[in-house]
């Protein structure tokens, strides 16, 4: 989940920042004697810094900075965001733990079962905040083993000092300081580690970002989560509401297409008007190239073909599509079966789609035409509970609305 917005302000203040660095021979704000600039250029002493430039809840703009682990031993270093967690909870932890594993009495397999009692409890004083003012730790994020280090990059700490304090991005990136590296050149921007990072900033932002620049955000939306709010207060929840919550200035509906609440995968939103003008005429005029995957009930003999059935609403029984070969408007999906794989039981095609055209629930009426319905479709087919929709957003290939770049995106298959 790569997150990065490099706007031209975010670069200058790089800039601004190297050469502080490399006038006053100091990387701390005021510059300081402890901290200085030449010793990250000894082998593996350079550093990972994060610029986050934000918008305070009174409208004011500021410049947050951050930089990865400890500096010379120090938790905080003057001009830097404070660290995910309390420093003297952090250093009273590390005055037990050393006491307890550098006891010359215990046996060489206690050591290693207190080294690794004391990482866990390490890891608990990282405390993180999402967008919503909501406190958690590493145990929340359930999604498999967090990496060595986690919640300790330059990116996550001014992340979270913005979630805390509620404010709105303007414009976000790291970059590395230091001795060149087979990974890394001075002075480079990079985005923040997948292997540590990415669990915590999806949980913080609420929306799992494939892409980002100044005028568009790519997501891989969840199944279960709207694309833009329904009616009522309960329905308020969607991609685009959260997107709004992030960034300040976006329009008040960033979004240039939907995907349905059960489905998940790529969606693009518009983070400026002209962006969301271009790509919605795009759209509209199907200048643009979608796939899809799913989990088709059956075995579907025919390898690949075309789906030639016009829809509409069913207007007495909304929200259902249905096929009307009179009334209906045009809807065409291509498709090819890529295997056959059981699922809860059920035998199962697995199927790459590619629609000519966008019409509401368009997929999913079309596989239960051809007698084929999305596994644990819920309106069109056998609801499997407490299954999602066997269906994935996979591939979008758009125009870029500012470059005209013709640029592709992938969410792998969940499923």
């Amino acid at each position: 989940m790569p997150f990065s917005l490099v706007t031209e302000e975010v670069l200058k203040e790089k800039d601004d920042m190297i050469r502080h660095f490399e006038e006053s021979g100091s990387y701390s704000f005021p510059p300081s004697e402890k901290f200085k600039s030449r010793n990250l250029f000894h082998e593996r002493k350079g550093l990972m810094f994060a610029i986050l430039i934000a918008e305070t809840k009174e409208g004011e703009k500021i410049t947050l900075r951050g930089y990865s682990g400890l500096a010379e031993g120090c938790h905080k270093v003057p001009g830097y965001v404070n660290p995910t967690y309390s420093i003297n909870s952090f250093k009273a932890l590390e005055e037990e733990s050393d006491r307890m594993v550098k006891d010359p009495s215990i046996s060489e397999e206690e050591r290693k079962r207190r080294s690794s009692f004391y990482a866990e409890k390490f890891a608990d004083l990282h405390v993180f905040t999402d967008i919503n003012g909501n406190e958690f730790t590493l145990k929340d994020v359930k999604e498999g083993r967090m990496g060595t280090g986690s919640g300790d990059c330059a990116g996550i700490k001014v992340l979270n000092h913005a979630m805390r304090k509620g404010y709105k991005i303007l414009g976000f990136t790291e970059f590395y300081y230091g001795l060149d590296t087979k990974e890394r050149r001075c002075g480079e921007c990079y985005e923040p580690c997948r292997e540590r990072c990415e669990k915590i900033i999806k949980r913080m932002l609420t929306l799992d970002f494939i892409y980002l620049d100044e005028d568009i955000a790519v997501i891989n939306k969840d199944s279960g989560l709207l694309s833009a709010p329904g009616k009522g207060i309960e329905k308020l929840d969607s991609a685009s509401e959260r997107l709004k919550k992030i960034f300040p200035h976006v329009p008040v509906s960033p979004f240039v297409h939907r995907l349905d609440m059960d489905t998940s995968g790529i969606m693009v939103l518009a983070l400026n008007r002209e962006a969301h003008r271009t790509l919605s005429m795009d759209f509209e005029r199907r200048n643009v190239r979608k796939e899809y995957e799913a989990l088709l009930e059956g075995r579907i003999e025919q390898k690949e073909g075309v789906i030639d059935a016009p829809m509409r609403l069913d207007v007495d029984n909304r929200p259902y599509q249905i096929i009307d070969f009179e009334l209906g408007k045009k809807a065409v999906t291509g498709y090819s079966v890529l295997s056959y794989e059981w699922k809860d039981g059920i035998l199962c095609s697995r199927v790459r789609f590619f629609p000519q055209t966008g019409r509401t629930h368009q997929l999913r009426v079309h596989s239960a035409y051809i007698g084929h319905p999305i596994l644990s479709d819920r309106l069109y087919g056998h609801y499997i509970e407490n299954e999602r929709l066997m269906l994935h957003a996979a591939k979008i290939t758009i125009n870029h609305p500012r470059t005209k770049e013709v640029i592709s995106f992938s969410a792998p298959v969940p499923f």
